[in-house]
């Protein structure tokens, strides 16, 4: 039992690891401006997932990093996220929650968007 338990910490931690790596490799050679509350839906699709507090959108060449304000344990095993829009906007507090592809049905957690951080290409 003891082996198994350490088994998923070390996994949990290569992944964590993994997720961060991949983050670093989608900013690379970008810089952050200044953070927004809203950006509009209709620029950008559906997020990419990084652990389970950072969503990117991407609007052509800039990327909106999403860093939640707290943990959202529905984003592992890479789910579909739906957000509830009201508008044409997505803002911070905004909540949304995940689904497992493959047809579940039911609702992960509902969680909260934090502000967006547009990373544009470095001149």
């Amino acid at each position: 039992m003891i082996r198994a338990l350490l088994l998923v910490a070390v996994l949990g931690g290569a992944t964590a690891a993994d997720d961060a790596k991949d983050l670093a490799k989608a900013l690379a050679g970008r810089v952050p401006g200044k953070a927004e509350t809203c950006v509009s839906l209709s620029r950008v699709g559906s997020p990419q997932i990084f652990g389970d507090r950072v969503l990117l959108y991407r609007d052509g060449a800039r990327v909106w990093r999403n860093d939640l304000p707290e943990s959202c344990p529905g984003l592992d095993a890479d789910p579909v996220v739906v957000t509830e829009v009201y508008g044409g906007q997505v803002c911070r507090n905004d909540q949304f929650y995940t689904l497992q592809r493959g047809g579940g049905s039911i609702p992960g957690p509902r969680c909260r968007l934090g502000n967006f951080v547009p990373w544009d290409k470095a001149r």
